[in-house]
């Protein structure tokens, strides 16, 4: 399995939705909102097995570095446990910007993930996430 990693298209739109409600207990990411923001997708074997969602949050200046969030990073069932997540967290981060992103305090695994890759918790966010209700882990790529 190679992975193929490219910009989404329209066209995922459908996998995008359905690997979004396969991954998080309450979907909050419609259709429109996958087009406003720079959207990569992994694609195996014709399917798409995962996507990252990040928006430029800085664009740098005066020789400080751009910062980019993280916004949304999800992986279709079938294809977890295979290094898709890492593959497209690694591809984000060789931009070369600093960047943030939140995490539910309660997922463990891509907070290990995250740590992973160089990740570190820089502070919290009270009842950030709702269904359920839960607060979020806000790190930052060091």
């Amino acid at each position: 399995m190679n992975p193929l990693l490219r910009p989404a298209i329209t066209e995922d739109l459908a996998a995008l939705l359905e690997i979004e409600s396969q991954s998080f207990s309450e979907p909050n990411w419609r259709a429109r909102e996958f087009g406003l923001y720079d959207t990569w997708v992994a694609e195996c074997d014709g399917q798409i097995a995962g996507f990252l969602v990040s928006r430029e949050t800085f664009a740098g200046a005066r020789g400080s570095q751009p910062e980019r969030e993280v916004l949304n990073i999800a992986v279709a069932p079938v294809f977890r446990r295979r290094g898709i997540a890492t593959l497209l967290l690694r591809h984000a981060l060789a931009s070369g910007a600093v960047h943030f992103l939140e995490v539910r305090e309660s997922n463990l695994a891509a907070q290990a993930l995250y740590r992973k890759l160089g990740f570190i918790e820089i502070g919290r966010r009270a009842k950030y996430y709702d269904y359920p209700e839960e607060n979020a882990i806000v790190m930052q790529l060091k």
